[in-house]
């Protein structure tokens, strides 16, 4: 593996989340990322250049599906960002694409003829889920580039990222249970969940990164090789506190749920996972409430010193939580608990209530809106 030229074909990407982005050229430099990315193994590992001193990691992974896919599911207008992540982002939105609307264009009609490359260049606000060591969360505004180019008759995706300020100041957050079953806290409190840091008013500094999607033969048809190039400043009082490890294990939980979800036989087309989330989004918070208390009442019972420690103690069995949860959240865990069931995972939810609900509406038999009714999954 030839890392000569790294540092310049890093340069080369990230350039393209300057301010003022310049006219993309596929040239030798990115050739070589590709090349470097498609020769990566599960254990390749090497420094990355020095970025103003951020923490940095290489980590490759690969998926077992065709480009086609990963585009229709992960990079869909029309699907939610936390879709085939959802232990990684809790909500994310493009605001501005190519300076104009914030809608992304549909990348995949693009395959099959890329004799240029197709570049999107916008703005993104994205919230993350909770860090599995602090239990800290942060929401923060990225720029973001995608660029799908061809390199040797295959498809490659590339997605540049760089956060454009620090975050809003970290807030208390929990993973319950293990970080696998996608059981978030949110308080919307200052601080960090850690023991003796609930004090911490701690930020993620800076970030950038450059992932690499490349669509390779398989035996079995074509697969997808990936590399994240990734480097982070985070802590408190100016300091950083992140470590490589602490990246690697990041990137790690991302790949994960990704690996699992796209990869599911059971997986249905693209245009009906947009159809039931429609249906979720139109319920009201009150039906909402009703669907998602059972997954609420899960965590209180969670055998987790977690949930029994302050503010989440207080917020879970006063009801405030449930009460006061954001209704982009609860058709979250509605869509969660929709994929657990498509992987055969053990769920409280009921997503596919939905439809029966807005049936129900319609037939004037369903008071709609009413919060003290909400439905149960058990009478569905």
């Amino acid at each position: 593996m030839d890392l000569t030229y790294l540092d310049t074909a890093l340069e080369t990407m990230l350039a393209q989340v300057n301010p003022s982005p310049g006219d993309f050229v596929q040239g030798k430099d990115v050739d070589l990322l590709v090349d470097i990315v498609r020769s990566s193994t599960s254990t390749t590992d090497f420094q990355l250049p020095d970025m103003n001193g951020l923490t940095s990691a290489y980590y490759p992974f690969s998926l077992e599906i065709s480009m086609d896919r990963l585009l229709r599911y992960g990079y869909n207008p029309d699907l939610p960002t936390y879709l085939v992540v959802p232990n990684t982002v809790r909500r994310g939105e493009w605001t501005s694409v190519n300076a104009g609307a914030n809608v992304l264009p549909k990348l995949w009609e693009h395959l099959g003829h890329l004799d240029t490359p197709v570049v999107v260049h916008g703005v993104e606000h994205e919230e993350i889920t909770p860090d599995v060591f602090s239990g800290g969360y942060y929401s923060y505004d990225m720029d973001r580039a995608l660029i799908l180019l061809a390199h040797e008759g295959r498809p490659v995706l590339i997605s540049v990222t760089r956060q454009q300020d620090r975050s809003a100041v970290g807030k208390k957050g929990a993973v319950v249970g293990n970080d696998g079953d996608w059981q978030y806290l949110y308080s919307g409190v200052k601080g960090l969940t850690k023991g003796g840091l609930g004090w911490v008013s701690s930020y993620m500094y800076e970030s950038m990164s450059v992932t690499v999607f490349c669509e390779v033969p398989g035996s079995q048809g074509p697969r997808i090789k990936a590399g994240v190039f990734k480097w982070l400043r985070a802590g408190w009082a100016g300091i950083n506190m992140v470590r490589t490890h602490h990246i690697k294990e990041g990137c790690k939980r991302f790949a994960t749920a990704m690996t699992e979800i796209l990869e599911s036989p059971n997986l249905p087309p693209e245009d009906r996972l947009v159809r039931h989330i429609d249906m979720c989004k139109r319920l009201t918070p009150g039906e909402l409430r009703g669907l998602v208390k059972p997954y609420v009442d899960e965590l209180k019972k969670a055998d987790d010193p977690v949930v029994n420690k302050s503010p989440f103690k207080k917020l879970l069995a006063s009801g405030e939580y449930l009460q006061n949860m954001p209704k982009e959240d609860m058709v979250k865990v509605l869509v969660q608990g929709y994929l657990k069931d498509i992987l055969g995972r053990d769920h409280v939810v009921d997503a596919t209530a939905c439809q029966q609900i807005l049936a129900r509406r319609t037939d004037g038999d369903h008071e709609a809106g009413s919060p003290e009714q909400g439905v149960s999954p058990n009478n569905s």
